[in-house]
This record gives structure tokens, sequence and C-alpha cells, in this order.
């Protein structure tokens, strides 16, 4: 961020310290949205970015700074948020944990195919423009995703695939998801719910080319977390397993899944810590995903019930807790605010309530149901500090006070910063 002649430009690409020539993409009576098109004078924290295409990519906009550095200022930008939102002037996290792996680290990309002069590219949208940028290799990714993408770019970009119609339709994204624990990739284009002609010929050749690959398959739908993907098997099984917690889920392609699980270890860990002191804990799991947190307290000795939207994820769910030979937890597919005011809920009797909500935070009418259960804490984990900050101030205001709050580094290279935050009636 930075000012000329009293108007405040934030200025993509750029770190504190930097002297840049920046370029004004959108212009607002106080506010100037910018690039920078070259750097005049670096700062002295800058470094040379390990990716050819990082700064056109979009995905990697921190990669320009030390990890140590980029610690630091994702602690700084979640202190500031409770501070100017939340209005916690107390409130400051402990301490920020760092993932096992600045590169490499992650389980999941999703590119998207998109042209440039007519010239088929499938890559990540830039920041600048917002077009695809053609990426050869991410270095975010496992190798044997690697070869999976190889394949699809070879088929696609140059190969058979390349003229058909569906590499056209701009929401078309190539998914490539890796398990840590059984060495094996899944496939998935995501989008393009018309005819796809070139669809199963890909996906007998990226099978053939790269043994890892057990399956490939086309989601069709509205994506997200609620739910609402269909899935069309191509070849092969449309699920992975992976490990996290020491619970063993089998993952639907579509299914939401920490992407960085070396890092998310620390963070099921702080949930536990913050969550369940004893055997014996009623604990209400809200946006409880595949179960990954309710799962690993109700093996410690708590009832747990979970509630979850979307379909798939309560099956992984309970599916993970037979297998795990975990009785005493109960998975619920419901929308939250809806949950929360029936009366299985009140029932429930929940002395800890752990909720994981998505990057917008709680829906409407999630904070007064909380609270209108009065457990005796509540532990949120939040991958957004401006929601968080938002939530926490809701429940402030309805008598719970945050106590402890730890940040981790599940994203290096980004801007994101996940936190657990422990709060208890006041």
């Amino acid at each position: 961020m930075g000012r000329h002649r009293g108007i405040v430009w934030l200025v993509e690409g750029a770190i504190p310290g930097d002297v840049v020539l920046a370029q004004a993409l959108e212009v607002r009576p106080r506010l100037v949205e910018a690039r920078a098109v070259e750097i005049l004078a670096p700062a002295e924290g800058r470094r040379e970015p390990a990716c050819p295409v990082q700064d056109r990519c979009g995905g990697c906009p921190w990669m320009i700074l030390a990890e140590e550095e980029q610690r630091a200022w994702k602690l700084r930008i979640l202190a500031d948020a409770l501070r100017r939102i939340g209005r916690f002037a107390e409130c400051i996290p402990e301490r920020i944990v760092a993932s096992p792996l600045d590169l490499g680290y992650r389980n999941k990309v999703e590119l998207a195919f998109g042209r440039v002069a007519e010239r088929p590219v499938l890559g990540f949208h830039g920041p600048a423009t917002r077009a695809a940028t053609d990426v050869e290799r991410c270095l975010l990714q496992g190798s044997a995703g690697h070869r999976a993408l190889e394949e699809a770019r070879s088929f696609f970009l140059t190969g058979p695939g390349r003229e058909d119609p569906a590499l056209r339709d701009p929401a078309l994204r190539l998914v490539i998801r890796q398990s840590r624990i059984e060495d094996r990739v899944l496939v998935a284009l995501r989008g393009a719910d018309g005819p796809f002609e070139t669809a199963r010929p890909f996906a007998q050749r990226v099978a053939r080319a790269v043994p890892e690959v057990s399956g490939v398959v086309r989601l069709l739908g509205r994506p997200g977390r609620r739910g609402g993907t269909r899935t069309e098997i191509l070849i092969g099984r449309p699920w992975l397993e992976d490990r996290l917690g020491g619970v063993v889920f089998r993952l639907p392609a579509a299914t939401f899944f920490q992407v960085n699980p070396g890092a998310a270890e620390a963070v099921v860990a702080c949930v536990r810590d913050f969550a369940c002191d004893s055997a014996g804990t009623q604990v209400a799991d809200l946006y409880a995903g595949v179960g990954v947190y309710g799962i690993g307290l109700a093996a410690l000795g708590a009832d747990v019930v979970a509630c979850e939207a979307d379909r798939d994820a309560v099956a992984c769910a309970r599916r993970a807790a037979r297998d795990a030979s975990v009785s005493s937890y109960r998975a619920v597919r419901s929308d939250v605010a809806a949950f929360l005011r029936s009366p299985e809920a009140r029932s429930a009797n929940p002395s800890v309530v752990v909720a994981n909500p998505p990057r917008t935070g709680f829906g409407r009418g999630v904070a007064e149901g909380i609270a209108a259960l009065r457990p005796t804490r509540i532990v949120i984990v939040s991958c957004d500090p401006a929601t968080l900050a938002r939530d926490l101030r809701a429940l402030a205001d309805r008598g719970y006070a945050p106590r402890r709050i730890v940040a981790f580094d599940l994203f290096p290279q980004t801007p994101h910063v996940e936190s657990v935050t422990l709060l208890e009636r006041s």
C-alpha cells in the first residue's frame, strides 16, 4: 500500500520498501488498484522467486519474501483484523506454526483452461488481466501430480483434445489430487457440463502413462462445500484414501480436504487440545466436513454430533468413523443454521462447540445459534482473519471471550493464514 497525491494505491506485486512503477487497473475516488510493472529499487527483504511465472500466475504472490518474513506478516495481518474489525484490543495471536514444507506441500491443484491469441493454455488466472497464465509445472505440487499435468498439457494443448469445444468453456478446470499415504493420484475435469468428447480418451491415456493415477472423473454441477456436484466416472475409482489426525478417510473427488496435510496435523492437534480435556465431553462439530476434528475427538472419548451440508462428506465421515471403530460419533446432514435451531442440537447439550466455517465465515444466525446452546467453550478454525474477527465479535457480544489464538502457515508463498481460537463463556 502506498500514497500518491493523497490517494491510496494498492499495488499487486510490490512489497513494503519497494520503489515501483505501477499501472492503475481500477480507479476510484479515494483508492486505486494497481500492479507493479517495474521494480525501480527493490526492498531489502525482496528475493528472487523460485518459480519462473510467479509474477504472472497469481498463485504464489508472496514467494518474493523469505518464509520467516511471510509468517511475520501473517501474524501482523491476523492481529490487525482482530483489533480493527473485531475490536479486541488485547486479543493477540500467541504464535504462528510453520509448515513442514515450503514447496511441494499441496495435495490438490486446480488449473484453468484458456486461450491466449487463440492458442490453448492450461494454468492459473493471473492477478492483473485475470487471463490464464500457462503453467508447465507448479512448485507446490507433488511429483506424481506433475506427471499427470504433463499428460494433460500434451493431450489438450497439442494433442487429440486440442480442438474439443469443451475447452472453450470458461468454467472448465483440471483438478489433480494426490494422497500422501498410498501414492495415488485422482484426476478430475470440473465444469463443462455439456458434451466433452475427448474426456474419456484423455482418461485412458493419463491412466496408462501415469501408473499412480487410480481414477479420472468429471465433476458436474455447482461446486462448493455445501455439495451439489455430480461425479461421472471416466476410468478407475472416484476417491482417494488419505490420513489426517490418525484417521483414514476415503475422499470423494469433490469433497473438501485440507490441501497441506503435513501442516494440518498441527491444526488438528491444537483443536483437540483446546476442545477436549476429559472423556465424556459433549461436542457439537459444525461445518464438520469429512469429520477430521469430530472423529478424532470421539476417539479420545468425547460424544460428538457433527453437522455438515455436503452429502458426500457426511458419507465419508460415517465410513471413516466406522472403519476406525469410533461409535460415539454421529454425523447429521444439514445446514448449520437450521441444525442449531433444531431439537436435535438442543438435546445434544454440548459443553464444547467446534466450528470450521468456509472462508465467508458463519452464515446468518449461526453465532446466535451457538450462543443459545450455552457451551462452556467454543473452538473456531478459520482461514480468513477478517471473517474470523467478525464472528468472534458476534460471539463476544453474546458472552464469549477469546482466550487463546494460534496461527498456522498452511499456505506458504501466499497471504492466507489459518488460525484456531478458543473462546470461553465469560
